[in-house]
């Protein structure tokens, strides 16, 4: 099961339901996470993991052994904590239905019975005295356990190894790695917190039941399971994130960019399969057309349309010109990708979308489309090493976005479908200190936003959570407009 670490479980990635389940026991000094993927290592991060630790091919293999690679992030984790640890756990992340009293409760028997190791198990099903047989070379089979018994009732208990808790005396494993010692102990554990996730069918089975045990025997609002999402500007700071968030939701994505992009398509693929990238010029109208077959094609009918694309033109020198030197070419140039470029792809979608009586189209403005930008934040700020501002094209386009949006959400709202604006504050993009710290000075809470911020915000409106809401414009700034 390619990328099941990764593969969405109830609305995250599979192995961040263990790193909360480390976090929460309260047990553990660190929380290590050990993969040879980059992408499992960010997930990892994200979600709380004090260490992340990049595992080396030779034991990261099809073939490699499971003991080295834990000594291995043993190691590592204690090198970087400076320290040995006395006891030391390895969670299985595609164990995911332990409860946190199992992991207690594991912990707990070794400390206090003084054995070297503790393993998890279930009661098994099959009893290897009666049910289980191993087949020979010539074909034929026997019982795994010959014996006298002749009621199954009688026979010692059988486990099944879960997968899921593995709790070690550091020194004891150090000297000799191994899972099993003379003494180990099992802590046994419940059949339905003993799947461990190997097969599709495995995912099924725990999916199922984590939704009856939270509760969610009606569908997550801010599932995307099933959707095929459109993002124009795919390749940028906050496109790849959007990219990732709505891959992370379950959608397919289609990741348009005026220039390739392959690693936006890597990265997210690792979550899910079954996107794919355009290089696409949405300035163009035909062009815009001839994605939405090709991606209707490809993936299906598109149920969310973020047009993200801008642009700063091919001269960055001339975008941050002033007011009374701004070229009129580049001007249209700019107002041909801001707005006319939203304008072409919700053309090309939105009756798409109007037949099918649904869909979400969302579209990215910017503060400076709804106020003024302060004229002082600029003074000795820089972007990638020369001086900048706001230029009046910028913040002309981005206001007319929002009366695109309110325009679009009146227009197909009799359709079902739902046209809303998302407008970011500032986002650390290559600015230099001196603007990042003017900036944050303009903001109520005191600092510039990060990706997910506007990552999220973007779900709400992409999903079912905002079946309600249409032409509105969702202002994410940490209250910057507020003042």
């Amino acid at each position: 099961m390619p990328g099941k670490n990764l593969r969405i479980l109830m609305g995250k990635p599979l192995i961040v339901w263990t790193i909360e389940q480390a976090l929460r026991c309260g047990l553990f000094e660190h929380v290590a996470v050990s993969s040879d993927d980059d992408a499992i290592l960010e997930v990892a991060a994200r979600a709380g993991a004090t260490m992340v630790i990049k595992r080396p091919d030779e034991l990261a293999s099809d073939t490699a052994a499971k003991i080295p690679a834990i000594l291995h992030a043993l190691n590592i984790a204690e090198e970087r904590a400076g320290h040995s640890f006395d006891t030391f756990v390895d969670l299985d992340a595609t164990s995911p239905l332990r409860s946190i009293e199992d992991i207690v409760g594991a912990v707990s028997l070794l400390e206090s019975s003084g054995c070297k190791s503790v393993i998890t198990g279930a009661k098994a099903r099959r009893s290897p005295y009666f049910n289980l047989v191993e087949r020979d070379s010539d074909g034929s089979v026997r019982l795994s356990k010959p014996s006298g018994f002749i009621r199954r009732q009688d026979t010692p208990s059988a486990f099944d190894m879960n997968a899921s808790i593995y709790v070690w005396k550091r020194d004891d494993f150090v000297d000799d790695p191994s899972v099993f010692y003379d003494g180990t102990l099992l802590y046994e554990m419940p059949e339905d917190r003993s799947h461990d996730i190997d097969t599709p069918l495995d995912f099924q089975i725990v999916e199922l039941i984590m939704k009856e045990r939270h509760g969610w025997s009606k569908k997550d609002p801010f599932s995307l399971d099933g959707k095929v999402a459109v993002i124009t500007g795919a390749g940028g700071i906050l496109g790849r994130r959007f990219c990732r968030t709505l891959a992370e939701r379950g959608a397919k994505v289609a990741a348009l960019d005026l220039f390739p992009t392959h690693d936006v398509i890597d990265e997210i693929s690792a979550i899910s399969p079954g996107h794919i990238g355009l290089t696409v010029d949405v300035s163009d109208q035909n062009a815009c057309r001839m994605a939405v077959d090709e991606i209707e094609k490809s993936l299906g009918p598109i149920d969310i349309l973020h047009n993200n694309a801008a642009s700063k033109g091919r001269n960055l020198k001339e975008f941050f010109e002033p007011v009374e030197e701004f070229s009129p070419d580049l001007w249209r140039q700019i107002m041909s990708v801001n707005l006319d470029g939203y304008f072409f792809m919700a053309q090309a979608v939105g009756p798409r979308m109007a037949r099918r009586k649904r869909g979400s189209i969302i579209q990215t403005c910017s503060i400076y489309g709804v106020v003024g930008p302060d004229q002082r934040i600029y003074e000795g700020s820089e972007y990638l090493g020369m001086p900048i501002n706001t230029p009046a094209v910028y913040s002309a386009s981005k206001a007319g976005v929002v009366g695109l949006t309110r325009y679009l959400a009146t227009y197909w709202g009799k359709d079902s479908v739902r046209v809303n604006t998302l407008t970011p504050g500032g986002v650390a993009s290559g600015q230099n200190d001196e603007f990042n710290r003017k900036y944050a000075a303009r903001v109520p809470l005191g600092k510039m936003a990060e990706p997910d911020d506007m990552a999220n915000a973007l779900l709400y409106l992409a999903s079912d959570a905002s079946k309600y809401v249409t032409g509105h414009n969702l202002i994410v700034d940490g209250g910057l407009t507020a003042w």
